[in-house]
C-alpha cells in the first residue's frame, strides 16, 4: 500500500484528482475492509479539496458498511461539511452525533494516570538502591543511596523531596517498632 499511497499523493500534488480517483477505484476502492485508514483519509482529503463531494460521501458510506470507525475528528468534519454542501443536513447531524466522542475525548487519555505510574516506578527504584544504617547512640536512622542511582534519581524531576522524606519517615517508624518489640 506504500507505493499506492505515493502514487495517489503524487497525483494529488500534480493536481490530477480525477486520475487519483480512477486509480483508487481500479486498485484499492474495491476492498475497503482492509485498506489502511491513512490511505482512506488521503482519498477523503483529495475528494474534499477537489469538490468531489458525492464520491467522498460514497467512500465514507462504504467504510461505514464495514463498520470502520474514523480515526480522528478531521475525517468526520470533512464528511459533515460535504453532507452540508450537498444539502443533506439530516445526514450531517447523524454523522456528527454518531462520532461525537471524537470531538469530546482527549486523544491520549488521562495523563495523570501515566504520571502516577511512572512515579511509582521511580519510587521502587529508589527503594532498591538505598542502604539503611541505624545509629544506636543517637537513636537515628540514616538512608544512603548508591551513587549511580542517586545521580539518576536526583536528576529525575518526578522524585520530589516530599517523596524522599515520606520514605525516610516510614523507615524511621519501622525501626522504632522493631526497637520496641
Amino acid at each position: 500500500m506504500g507505493v499506492y499511497r505515493q502514487l495517489i499523493n503524487a497525483l494529488d500534488k500534480d493536481n490530477r484528482p480525477e486520475e487519483a480517483h480512477n486509480f483508487w477505484m481500479k486498485k484499492i476502492g474495491t476492498d475497503l475492509h482492509s485498506v489502511p485508514w491513512d490511505l482512506c483519509t488521503l482519498m477523503i482529503s483529495i475528494y474534499y479539496r477537489s469538490n468531489m463531494l458525492e464520491r467522498l460521501v460514497k467512500l465514507f458510506k462504504g467504510l461505514q458498511s464495514y463498520d470502520r470507525k474514523p480515526p480522528d475528528k478531521l475525517v468526520v468534519q470533512k464528511v459533515a461539511d460535504a453532507y452540508e454542501m450537498l444539502g443533506l443536513l439530516e445526514e450531517k447531524n447523524r454523522v456528527l452525533e454518531k462520532y461525537n466522542y471524537l470531538f469530546t475525548e482527549k486523544r491520549w487519555g488521562n495523563l495523570k494516570k501515566s504520571k502516577k505510574g511512572s512515579q511509582k516506578k521511580v519510587e521502587k527504584s529508589v527503594e532498591r538502591n538505598q542502604t539503611e544504617t541505624y545509629n544506636e547512640e543517637s537513636n537515628t536512622v540514616s538512608v544512603q543511596m548508591s551513587s549511580s542511582s542517586q545521580s539518576r534519581t536526583m536528576d529525575d524531576a518526578r522524585v520530589t523531596p516530599s517523596t524522599q522524606q515520606n520514605q525516610k519517615i516510614d523507615l524511621i517508624e519501622t525501626v522504632h517498632r522493631m526497637i520496641r518489640s
